[in-house]
């Protein structure tokens, strides 16, 4: 979309010889009373009537290019405000190609020509007429905000994005309150340039404009990231989730993974628990699971122990409920630990049975039951992966048992 095209041109009115300005030709007579005839029909919104009172005048006045340009110019406007935008584009071209027209209306009838060039993808020439017609102003009239950023536009679906950065810039600059999309503009010809500093400038600006857009945000964030800010990165999606934008489960997990990289895993636990009680993050096994590490991280074992629950009441997994069975044992909860042992998960291996017996039999001996603990400490040392260990203590609950007999 060309920023700043409407679709309705405007035209200087044309006036008759005794009221023009000093250096604009003289119109003719008829010329003169069918212009000011199509004005009038063209005001009523009447555009064949004025189109007819145009083509009339037109094959009378093949003598003079002043006459036949304003004309021409006149007619394009008709065709332009009927959406008839080629047969505008002809006469628009047809008015400058006389050469008769006095500046002020040639640079009308150019801005009008550059701005319907931009509408019909002709961006080229759009430039083009555009930088003509910036050239040609008087002296001391300064470029409106809506030619420059026209005319990054233009440069924009040229691809030409080193030549977006200054109209653009100058169209923000000279604008008391500039659009959010000519920020997107500026922002689009940065990043096509690889300038994320820059462009990290712009959003900076964007998340002020539009704080509850939570894409800034997520971008801000993003390129932070790619310039290894993280730090100000961080920043921006707690920004984002402090405002309320968190919608996608996308959305906590990279907040929560980022805290946890950040070393303060307990507010990733907080941050990913909000986001499972809202219902935006799935309740499912990988999620509670991975609710579990952040807790684990942040030495949450009460909650942690929660989320391992949680997860194996969803998919029965021997990884897990080992990790769950650790967590009982260094929580000093050996009830529920013998519970969670006598009833062993899908998929076990010796590794994860060998471990679960050495972790039951410290768990009994805990609760007093020295001759049960040592009955599981020996058949946990006939599994390779936690003999080790398991023989460490067969000794001193042996040495137990006959101390205490």
């Amino acid at each position: 979309m060309v920023v700043g095209l409407s679709a309705t041109l405007n035209v200087a009115m044309v006036q008759p010889a005794s009221a023009a300005p000093k250096k604009a030709p003289e119109l003719r007579q008829i010329t003169y009373k069918y212009l000011l005839k199509a004005q009038e029909q063209l005001a009523e919104d009447d555009y064949p009537a004025a189109q007819a009172s145009l083509e009339h005048v037109l094959g009378k006045v093949s003598g003079s290019k002043y006459d036949k340009a304003a004309v021409n110019q006149m007619l394009g406007v008709v065709y332009a405000n009927q959406e008839q935008f080629d047969n505008a584009l002809k006469f628009f071209r047809a008015s400058l190609s006389e050469d008769g027209l006095h500046v002020p209306a040639a640079q009308q009838v150019r801005y009008n020509l550059s701005q319907l060039l931009m509408m019909k993808g002709e961006y080229k020439e759009g430039v083009e007429v555009l930088l003509e017609w910036m050239a040609n102003l008087e002296e001391g009239v300064a470029v409106p905000a809506r030619a420059w950023i026209m005319l990054a536009n233009g440069y924009s679906r040229l691809n030409q994005w080193e030549n977006v950065i200054e109209p653009a810039t100058k169209a923000i600059e000279v604008s008391k309150e500039p659009p959010e999309s000519w920020y997107t503009l500026l922002l689009a010809a940065h990043y096509e340039l690889k300038d994320i500093p820059s462009a990290i400038k712009v959003l900076e600006t964007l998340v002020k404009i539009a704080p509850e857009k939570k894409k800034y945000w997520l971008q801000l964030s993003g390129m932070n990231i790619s310039i290894k800010r993280d730090r100000q990165a961080l920043a921006a999606l707690r920004a984002a989730y402090r405002h309320g934008l968190f919608d996608k489960e996308s959305d906590y997990t990279q907040l929560a993974n980022f805290l946890t990289y950040r070393r303060v895993p307990y507010q990733a636990g907080i941050v990913y628990q909000e986001g499972l009680d809202k219902g935006i993050v799935e309740a499912s096994f990988d999620n509670y699971k991975r609710l579990a590490n952040f807790w684990s991280h942040a030495k949450e074992s009460r909650r942690a122990v929660e989320a391992f629950y949680e997860a194996l009441a969803l998919k029965s997994d021997a990884d897990l409920q080992l990790k769950l069975g650790r967590m009982l044992a260094q929580s000093e909860r050996f009830d529920e630990l013998l519970k969670l042992a006598a009833d062993p998960a899908e998929g076990m291996k010796d590794k994860h049975t060998g471990e679960m017996l050495f972790l039951s039999g410290m768990a009994h001996y805990q609760l007093g039951d020295t001759r049960r603990s040592l009955e599981l400490m020996r058949k946990a040392a006939e599994i390779k992966s936690s003999r080790g260990k398991a023989n460490s203590w067969i000794g001193f609950l042996e040495q137990d048992l006959k101390s205490s007999s």
